[in-house]
């Protein structure tokens, strides 16, 4: 193919791409790509037509993105983009030249937090998002599985051994880590080979845009005895998740200094080659999270890997994360390091000398498991390009990396960092959220306004407070596994300093830092702080600061009418439940102790209208249906059985996590999704309380299961609404009453 050939499919790639986005007609997007200008793009409109000119497909669709904030014309964010509704401005001017070389999108969890169950027109819309950052290198582990199958046929295991080991989509993402094996019922050939298919389409649209997928390399994670397999090889058992002392059993680590591992990563690369093409770029973490080579010199094993990637492609790159204390020095000091890219997941793993002259980038890490809390430290983002000005810039630095574990919230924070990449000077934080609001809105407002400037203050403020809550005895026996009775609340000493040890590995991992998540969603407790085990367990602002921002934002509301207002609206009034819920909880606790049962009925019939009140506002939008989950997860069943399964393992993520090898992992992908709120938690709180009465009025209590309990929700077949119904704004004003009802009667 000629350039010019070139040139005109990435222009038509291009304009494909604006006029999804924009939803301007065919006649009114010109694109022309050309080398004359230097990674980056010129936009204006004139006579009605958007001309873009760019250096690339992705750049240009870069460039509309721009241009629709720049201008307020229309707004692309990841939840809530608004077409074209207006004439273009004529003679509106924008451009942009990147920054860096390397714009890094996705942790690998991506692919179990938010797209697991992604079909083509989401994935095709998700592309577009990532285009549209300025993304030009993405980790997908889509369809990969269907190496791993190929290359343990080869060595003679038996097919539904390895569907077994692979897991369900949901849940795959921590095979490719070398976290979980074996998990569930497996998967299934039929969805193995559909889901190869769309991951074929899905890395065309990539490159089509620009965008390389970061395929999973081959890192020795082998299936259950491999040397019976292979009798030259030498295996390393892994031991637990963390550190070995909680979790999930890993897979076994193939020695990668050994000829038997030579020969599985050259049948693995052929095979993934074979039905995915070759992109370039491979992701491959030694020793993720804890784990042990047994002895075999590090350096070493990293040489091994490298061999093997450079026999399948010469000028592969390879990409690891800066994670848990890795890549350590002594292994990239043993291997060429002008083919790797080292991902700094939070930004704070380098040194001053980065990583000792590898090319690397600075990423973000804003939230763990997909979590739906209002979080990101706009500021700190907002200000990097003045510390880059003024020489804090470490050596070798190419690049930024979005490493959010799921990418389904806080829209605010994936738009201004992805913005850095065309930000020549600092960014003021205050003029970009107005610029933002007024696009994302359709037209600036000073409710708006003075939403997000109370918001910028409270929950976008510092990625670490020094407010720190302690973990509740419920909340310790729950993740040990252990049934927890109101009459006797124990803990679980032996397993509290389990935690501490999987506390210490997980803050090696990174500092502590991360929002601290609902209340709600919270192993039920008079002490609950918050649903997870990782996170700071006390709120950076009092419960019921974000109450003004609420109350400007519906009276803005009134005037504007947006897919972006719509979803921060209820964004918002979900966020302000969570805060006001644990003043609720408080007058629970209060009663409780002091033995008013008036008060206590009184006060727990509260708590539970807040919780009904978040169900009803967040069942108004698409985003936050838990039905459209398990819809999603559904229809990628072969059968109804499979169906069935999909969706159970769908729910289990959010819920336990796994099974029972996993309570560690109780509620670390929290969600507030209407019909979870409203039935799985609720029913949780509905119980707890009613045993917590039974001890006020010598009742008899019976110890809670909260693993069984939900295994067996996990397990029902219960329909939910895939489709958002009732009024928004009704509902987010619902909320607000009671909020502040709570608050002023605390």
């Amino acid at each position: 193919m000629t350039d010019n050939q070139d040139s005109a499919s990435s222009a038509a790639a291009a304009q494909a791409a604006v006029r999804r986005l924009s939803g301007l007609p065919e006649h009114a997007v010109r694109v022309t790509i050309t080398a004359q200008i230097n990674d980056g793009f010129h936009v204006r409109s004139s006579g009605g037509k958007l001309v873009i000119t760019a250096s690339g497909a992705g750049t240009a669709v870069a460039g509309y993105a721009s241009f629709a904030r720049r201008t307020g014309v229309a707004h692309v964010s990841r939840l809530g983009t608004r077409p074209v509704a207006r004439d273009l401005p004529e003679g509106a001017v924008v451009s942009g030249d990147a920054m860096f070389d390397r714009r890094v999108a996705y942790n690998l969890t991506v692919g179990g937090y938010t797209t697991p169950f992604y079909h083509w027109a989401q994935w095709e819309h998700e592309i577009d998002l990532l285009a549209a950052g300025g993304v030009n290198a993405a980790h997908l582990t889509l369809g990969q599985e269907l190496a791993y199958l190929k290359t343990f046929l080869r060595y003679g295991y038996d097919e539904r051994e390895i569907l077994q080991w692979l897991g369900p989509p949901s849940h795959q993402p921590w095979l490719w880590l070398n976290n979980i094996q074996n998990f569930g019922r497996g998967t299934s050939r039929i969805l193995i080979n559909n889901r190869a298919t769309l991951a074929r389409r899905v890395i065309e649209r990539m490159q089509e845009l620009d965008i390389c997928p970061i395929l999973p390399g081959f890192s020795g994670t082998v299936p259950p005895d491999f040397s019976k397999h292979q009798a030259s090889a030498r295996t390393v058992s892994q031991g637990r998740w963390f550190k070995d002392v909680a979790g999930p059993v890993r897979p076994d680590w193939l020695d990668t200094t050994t000829e038997a591992y030579a020969s599985v990563a050259a049948t693995f690369y052929n095979e993934q080659r074979a039905a995915f093409g070759t992109t370039g770029m491979w992701a491959v973490d030694l020793i993720h999270e804890g784990g042990t080579t047994g002895g075999t010199d590090l350096g070493s094993a990293a040489r091994g890997v490298q061999k093997a990637m450079t026999v399948a492609h010469p000028d592969a790159t390879w990409v690891m994360q800066a994670w848990a204390g890795n890549p350590r020095r002594e292994l990239l000091e043993a291997i060429d390091t002008d083919r790797v890219l080292v991902i700094d997941l939070t930004g704070e793993h380098h040194h001053e000398d980065g990583f000792g002259g590898t090319d690397w980038v600075l990423g973000i890490l804003p939230n763990y498991g997909g979590r739906t809390a209002l979080y990101g430290d706009l500021a700190d983002v907002a200000a990097l390009p003045l510390r880059w000005r003024h020489g804090h810039r470490a050596p070798g630095l190419v690049g930024l990396a979005n490493m959010a574990e799921g990418v389904g919230n806080n829209p605010v924070l994936w738009d201004l960092f992805h913005d850095l990449t065309w930000a020549g000077r600092p960014i003021d934080l205050r003029s970009w959220v107005q610029e933002w609001t007024a696009s994302r809105y359709g037209a600036a407002d000073p409710q708006a306004n003075e939403a997000w400037r109370i918001l910028l203050r409270t929950a976008y403020g510092p990625w670490r407070h020094g407010a720190q809550g302690t973990l509740p005895a419920e909340t310790v026996q729950a993740l040990a596994g252990i049934p927890v009775d109101a009459t006797d609340v124990h803990g679980a000493p032996e397993f509290a300093a389990t935690l501490l040890q999987v506390a210490d590995a997980m803050t090696e991992a990174v500092p502590p830092y991360a929002s601290t998540d609902s209340v709600i969603a919270a192993v039920p407790s008079l002490d609950a702080n918050q649903a997870s085990l990782m996170g700071p367990r006390a709120a950076a602002y009092p419960d019921g600061a974000l109450i003004p921002a609420l109350r400007a934002l519906l009276d803005a509301a009134e005037r504007l009418d947006s897919p972006g207002m719509s979803y921060d609206l209820v964004d918002l009034a979900r966020q302000v439940a969570d805060d006001v819920a644990r003043t609720a909880l408080r007058k629970v606790a209060s009663a409780a102790r002091s033995r008013d049962l008036t008060a206590f009925d009184d006060a727990t019939r509260h708590l539970l209208d807040l919780i009904d009140a978040q169900d009803v506002v967040l069942a108004t939008n698409e985003h936050f249906l838990l039905g459209r989950w398990l819809a999603d997860a559904r229809a990628w069943g072969t059968d109804e059985e499979e169906s069935r399964y999909l969706s159970m393992e769908a729910k289990r993520l959010l819920t336990s996590w796994g099974y029972e090898d996993s309570t560690v992992l109780t509620e670390y992908a929290t969600r507030s999704w209407a019909g979870l709120v409203g039935d799985y938690y609720r029913a949780r709180w509905s119980l707890w309380l009613d045993e917590v009465r039974a001890t006020l009025v010598g009742g008899t209590t019976k110890p809670v299961n909260w693993y069984s309990k939900a295994d067996q929700w996990n397990r029902a077949e219960t329909n939910y609404p895939d489709r958002p119904n009732g009024d928004t704004r009704s509902a987010a004003a619902a909320v607000l009453a009671l909020a502040v009802r709570t608050v002023q009667d605390s």
